[in-house]
């Protein structure tokens, strides 16, 4: 009852900021309405909005100031463009606080000590689920880039140039390769170096196949040769590469389920002897000891996981 009264106390307390914002920028906001409705009768949206990469962190001036030029937001806003996500900077960092808000409510229960762990800890949550969504993203790249360099190529044999063949590549290509791919094109058709443009595609999509794909085409521009056979031949690598993979995945499943076995056999058998016998495990959350032991056992549970998943990753 508590930890609900102290989460409506939060919420109530971050509504009344928003209200405050709102209030002392009450008359700023209104000159940007009226804007708007000025322009909106006679100038398409498309027009009246600006050109220029909005370079803003968050809505709220306060978090926008306080994060800018911060190497931190560097890094989370290129974990935000990995993973696709259309989020800002000061959107992510309000919902780890949030989370960790929550992880502290929830982590009081347990004791002075845990809070503050259990905070850290729920507040990572969303960067983690970042980087899933990323891994997740990389995979599809792996799997379409070599489709997509076959395009290049046929495109190159009609005869096609390069930068007309990454927009052919871009247009026809699905999500998410094909919209980096005409992400190319525009870049280096408002006046972007092309070399730029692709070592842009590279950071946005680390994986080893794109450096590749990147290097051979420098390489080419600078030395001159056949990149229709060089890009065919990269792409027959690429998908050997992609039949290496699951062989090796195959191998390695036996470590990745025995992870996964024993991280959740020691809370089943929790959960199971809690059942039959609750007065036996109920000193485990009811006294300042037990919570410290339940804590430091979910860590380590935590932490062998992490371990066992880390021997059965193989990179090629």
């Amino acid at each position: 009852m508590i930890g609900l009264v102290l989460v409506a106390v939060f919420l109530g307390t971050m509504l009344l900021v928003v209200a405050v914002y709102v209030a002392v920028n009450r008359r700023q906001l209104m000159a940007g309405d009226a804007l708007r409705a000025r322009l909106s009768p006679t100038v398409p949206d498309s027009i009246a909005s600006s050109i220029l990469k909005d370079e803003r962190t968050s809505e709220i001036g306060a978090l926008n100031r306080f994060l800018a030029g911060k190497e931190m937001t560097a890094v989370i806003s290129n974990q935000l463009e990995r993973a696709g996500s259309r989020r800002t900077v000061g959107e992510f960092v309000l919902i780890s606080l949030l989370f960790a808000a929550l992880g502290f409510l929830i982590g009081r229960k347990l004791g002075l000590l845990a809070a503050p762990l259990l905070a850290i800890a729920v507040g990572y949550i969303p960067y983690l689920n970042l980087k899933r969504k990323a891994t997740a993203r990389f995979k599809m790249f792996q799997a379409q880039l070599p489709e997509a360099i076959d395009m290049l190529v046929n495109a190159m044999k009609s005869g096609y140039s390069l930068q007309a063949a990454i927009k052919f590549a871009g247009d026809e290509m699905p999500e998410p390769l094909g919209p980096e791919f005409a992400r190319v094109y525009d870049e280096q058709r408002l006046g972007m170096e092309m070399r730029n443009a692709l070592l842009k595609l590279q950071e946005r999509i680390d994986i080893l196949d794109a450096k590749m794909f990147v290097t051979a085409l420098l390489l080419q521009r600078e030395t001159g040769g056949n990149l229709a056979e060089v890009l065919t031949n990269l792409a027959t690598l690429m998908r050997e590469r992609v039949g290496l993979r699951g062989h090796i995945d195959t191998l390695t499943a036996e470590p990745k389920m025995s992870a996964m076995v024993l991280a959740i056999m020691p809370l089943a058998l929790f959960a199971i002897v809690t059942v039959v016998n609750r007065d036996y495990m109920s000193p485990l959350w009811t006294t300042p000891n037990g919570r410290l032991l339940s804590l430091y056992g979910l860590v380590s549970i935590l932490f062998g996981y992490i371990v066992l998943r880390r021997i059965g990753q193989i990179d090629v």
